[in-house]
């Protein structure tokens, strides 16, 4: 059975903490005002691998000069970049945002996001949330030796990146991030009775909490829909699962004016082909 308790309403973090003491004593001058009780523009942008080798990229694994570009003209543009639980924090807790937010999205825990994409984000002092399959990090910390082109994250490249402060890990479940056999990630399977359905997802929610409870001392807030497979009873498990929010493949910039609409975040694929100012044209 499933016996995770989520609190929803005292999920305020030291970070959120800090980040509201801030705003109040002026320590990030550049931050101005915040946005107490107003909906929430924001653009999140879906980003999967980056990968040097030219013949290897493809519509999910760019160039991380593209990656770099984008971080470049987001802070350049007075563009903030925010993390899940800052965001469950303004709407719980009434925790400032910055203006202009942004979310940075990974999927899939590949090791180049620790690689390449890790560096950049503290060039840059920028924050992105990797939503990580629970089996790959446990596989992958087994290795002894990673290649960016290849390999997974392990817990110990999740933890490192965690306790910066700039990354935060999410579920992308356990073992469901497959299209096999009828299955489409944590999507019903044709003929799948409900009580079944519900069992199986929340086991696989169950696994990964247990992972991360255990490697990171944390629980996710978000879960991160393989494929963007759903239907409304998935929506509904998640939701009764206690998740905080929960991040789909539709490409549409999201417009946040409650606790509930955290439940349908939006997302861009980024691509390459474009440069950092024609894919964010009319995004942000």
């Amino acid at each position: 059975m499933y016996f995770t308790v989520r609190i929803r309403k005292l999920r305020l973090s030291v970070i959120s903490v800090l980040s509201a003491a801030a705003v109040c004593f002026g320590i990030f001058g550049s931050v101005s005002e915040s946005r107490i009780n107003s909906p929430v523009r924001i653009c999140a942008v879906m980003y999967h691998g980056l990968v040097m080798e030219k013949d290897r990229q493809n519509k999910y694994m760019i160039d991380p000069s593209v990656f770099e570009e984008d971080l470049k003209y987001l802070t350049e543009n007075g563009y903030h970049t925010v993390l899940i639980s800052e965001l469950a924090a303004y709407f719980d807790n009434n925790v400032p945002l910055p203006e202009k937010p942004v979310l940075i999205t990974f999927d899939d825990g590949y090791y180049n996001n620790y690689a390449y994409a890790f560096p950049l984000l503290k060039k840059y002092g920028c924050k992105a949330v990797i939503s990580m399959i629970g089996i790959e990090a446990d596989k992958a910390e087994k290795e002894t030796k990673k290649d960016p082109l290849y390999s997974e994250c392990g817990w110990s490249e999740l933890r490192e990146m965690t306790d910066s402060g700039l990354v935060e890990i999410q579920n992308h479940t356990y073992d469901l991030h497959k299209i096999k056999n009828g299955v489409q990630g944590a999507g019903q399977i044709g003929g799948e009775g409900a009580d079944e359905y519900k069992r199986r997802l929340l086991e696989d929610i169950e696994r990964f909490d247990s992972a991360l409870q255990r490697e990171l001392g944390k629980r996710a807030e978000c879960f991160t829909y393989p494929f963007g497979a759903k239907n409304k009873l998935t929506e509904e498990i998640i939701k009764n699962a206690g998740f905080a929010a929960a991040m789909d493949c539709e490409e549409k910039t999201n417009t946040i004016a409650s606790e509930e609409e955290l439940l349908h975040i939006h997302r861009y694929l980024r691509t390459g082909g474009l440069s950092s100012a024609e894919f964010f044209e009319n995004k942000l």
